[in-house]
């Protein structure tokens, strides 16, 4: 037998240069596709101050951890005196460094107390929490200084918030530093040579590069809500995660809505009407698809409105009880290529329209409906104008609205909007990587070019 001798074909020279044109362009694209992506990523985990550095940096610097110790050794009063004392210092040193190391890319200070060479209080702060407490929380609208910081109980409160350990035995698993670093002793000094003062000596402090804290700042960014909408006790309690609630609530109900919508009208336009009959019904749901939203959107929000939806879940719901025009086309042209003899057998045997629409259309439409769940779920997630409109609670926005209704606070600062925006990006990014060959197969199955 002779063996099957594999051919290999040579490109040309002209094809070749194309191929490589071709793929370079492609990288090219890819490149200028992700790069604002990129850039977006790493300016959400820089410092607020070096987002505007010129020229910019795609990357953020590194991030710094700064510990500092106060030593109380020969204090003479009560524990209750000591422990205010120890709160005000750590309160100063913190906030200190906040508003005077704004160029040195601290994003975590740690205040060790000691006495007699015992680590008797030890806490720490991230900069995006001190961050939101000047911004929305016990400090908003002060400017940060000794008299401001220890104003009547405003550092026992604010100690409270950040939170600390206290034991006079000592904490025995805080290893605090004992020697003096050079360059961070330049720091410490830079702060409590201007505005801010202490109780305690600082006996040492010490630096450390921890590039985790770059990524921690996203866990703070999502408690953003909590200190600018806390009179609404929905997003107090929830935070960030009510308007991912709401989003996925809205989204859900599009989805099951028009699957179940759009297949039903597909099966009796397809299977239930005359030709002539539904050629006029599917051309009423496209033809519907012609008319711009801009000309039908007062008066829907007029009609809404009258009917008892608006400011609540079913303004958000309600459109999604009509069938868009497409899906309808979808199903009805999948359920038209579905062989005959399988809808005859099965009237032969007594089976009624909705047995032929349960058991053989929608178990044969797995490809459409998988197509129609993703098309929804991206064109919805990205959905905002309507969600506006029709919401002005707080805790019914959903995330689109409420990443525009922060944007548009004064004192949201650029790093936290663009890691909420991050945020909010990721599922869609998730779901298209996992759900590529899905999408792909349902696109092609269901006959639709591109």
């Amino acid at each position: 037998m002779k063996k099957n001798q594999s051919t290999k074909v040579r490109l040309s020279g002209s094809d070749l240069s194309l191929k490589i044109v071709a793929v370079v362009v492609t990288v090219i694209s890819i490149l200028l596709i992700l790069f604002p992506f990129a850039l977006t990523i790493s300016n959400a985990m820089k410092d607020n101050n070096k987002i505007y550095d010129m020229p910019p940096k795609l990357l953020p610097d590194p991030a710094n951890s700064l510990a500092v110790t106060v030593d109380y050794t020969g204090f003479d009063g009560t524990e209750e005196e000591l422990i205010a004392q120890l709160q005000d210092d750590m309160v100063s040193t913190m906030f200190g460094v906040y508003t005077v190391l704004t160029r040195e890319s601290i994003f975590e200070v740690k205040f060790y107390g000691t006495m007699d060479g015992n680590t008797i209080f030890y806490s720490r702060a991230h900069q995006s929490q001190l961050q939101l407490e000047k911004d929305y929380g016990i400090y908003e609208g002060t400017v940060l200084k000794k008299q401001t910081l220890l104003y009547k109980d405003r550092a026992q409160r604010a100690a409270q918030i950040i939170g600390y350990e206290y034991n006079p035995a000592g904490l025995s698993d805080k290893a605090a530093p004992q020697e003096m670093e050079e360059t961070a002793s330049t720091l410490v000094n830079s702060v409590f040579e201007k505005k801010f003062t202490l109780h305690g000596t600082v006996a040492a402090c010490a630096t450390q590069k921890n590039n985790s804290l770059l990524l921690e700042s996203f866990a703070h960014y999502m408690k953003l809500p909590n200190y600018m909408y806390g009179r609404n006790e929905t997003v107090a309690k929830y935070g960030f995660m009510t308007f991912v609630f709401n989003t996925v609530i809205v989204i859900g109900f599009a989805i099951i809505s028009q699957v179940l919508l759009c297949s039903l009208c597909g099966f009796v336009i397809s299977r239930l009407l005359s030709p002539r009959a539904g050629k006029f019904a599917l051309l009423f749901f496209l033809g519907a698809q012609m008319i711009p939203f801009a000309s039908i959107m007062l008066p829907q929000l007029i009609m809404y409105k009258n009917m008892g939806a608006y400011n609540n879940y079913t303004a958000l719901l309600l459109p999604f009880l009509y069938p868009y025009g497409f899906y309808v086309y979808l199903f009805k042209g999948f359920f038209d290529k579905i062989p005959s003899s399988y809808f005859e057998a099965a009237r032969l045997d007594g089976a009624s329209n909705a047995y032929l629409y349960s058991r053989i259309c929608m178990p044969l439409s797995k490809s459409i409906i998988a197509l129609i769940a993703l098309q929804t779920f991206l064109g919805n997630w990205n959905d905002f104008f309507w969600a506006w409109m029709v919401t002005e609670r707080q805790d019914l926005w959903t995330l689109n609205v409420a990443l525009y209704n922060i944007s548009n606070n004064v004192s949201t600062k650029q790093n936290a909007l663009m890691g909420i925006s991050i945020v909010t990006i990721l599922p869609v990014l998730l779901i298209c990587v996992a759900f590529s060959k899905q999408l792909k197969a349902s696109i092609m199955s269901s006959g639709v070019k591109g």
